[in-house]
């Protein structure tokens, strides 16, 4: 490299020369410099584009609003009234591990968490797929989960009791005046459930590289998690989730 070029040629001269010395001092601090930069760009770099897209992971329309604060470019920090979501990219697969704290834990800066203390936490893989949080209402968060099958999952935990309150397949969420309204995916490889649910647009979203899924309306109360069908039936475009083989995705 260019620097270990100029520190070879500065350790010939005079080492008696006081401005020789100076020069040396300067090429070694602006060498470490540059190698430290190097380091960072390589170790960022290092991490696959799915991690970095997840800091444009959108909460859950109607949620609680969280102060959001990323952490080291890849970590994210969700501060809400009575809890901090610590979010942190798996090295290895897909989904995150996922990291609840009470204020009282933050240490004044909600980056500089000790995942001992975490009063509840999530692995990756854990509830069989990969998860990544996507919004909290009241003391109840959401992760959405991949199974690594063509559809995926919405949890609801609580995290007062660390207990799963809510599951379900499931297609744009949100939650307005405490329920949450979502759409239920249906299995879609069964005749009977594209028999009921004529969908004329499916050979035309397919053209254009959209996945269809086949849904059924719902609504779950967020005091009582008890899910009400709307007896509503329809089929939606949605970007490809695909499938890979288990390991892919830490399960």
């Amino acid at each position: 490299m260019p620097f270990l070029c100029l520190f070879t040629i500065t350790l010939s001269l005079d080492t008696r020369n006081s401005a020789s010395i100076l020069s040396l001092m300067r090429i070694l601090a602006n060498s470490i410099l540059i190698l430290a930069a190097l380091l960072a760009l390589t170790t960022i770099g290092s991490y696959p584009k799915e991690y970095a897209q997840q800091k444009k992971v959108e909460l859950i329309p109607g949620s609680d609003k969280p102060e959001i604060k990323h952490c080291r470019d890849i970590n994210t920090a969700y501060i809400y009234d009575d809890f901090v979501v610590y979010t942190q990219p798996s090295g290895d697969y897909a989904g995150s591990n996922i990291y609840i704290y009470y204020p009282k834990a933050q240490l004044n800066d909600p980056c500089k968490l000790d995942y001992r203390r975490a009063a509840v936490s999530i692995l990756v893989g854990e509830y069989g797929g990969a998860n990544k949080f996507i919004g909290a209402y009241d003391n109840i968060i959401f992760l959405d989960q991949w199974t690594g099958e063509d559809f995926k999952r919405l949890l609801g935990i609580d995290v007062k009791t660390k207990s799963l309150v809510f599951l379900d397949d499931y297609a744009d969420p949100e939650i307005r005046n405490g329920e949450l309204i979502y759409y239920r995916t249906l299995n879609a490889a069964r005749k009977s459930v594209r028999v009921k649910i004529p969908c004329p647009a499916a050979e035309d979203w397919a053209a254009n590289g959209k996945q269809v899924l086949y849904v059924e309306k719902m609504t779950a109360n967020l005091s009582t998690m008890k899910k009400v069908s709307s007896g509503e039936f329809l089929c939606i475009p949605s970007e490809p989730i695909g499938s890979v083989t288990p390991r892919s995705y830490g399960h």
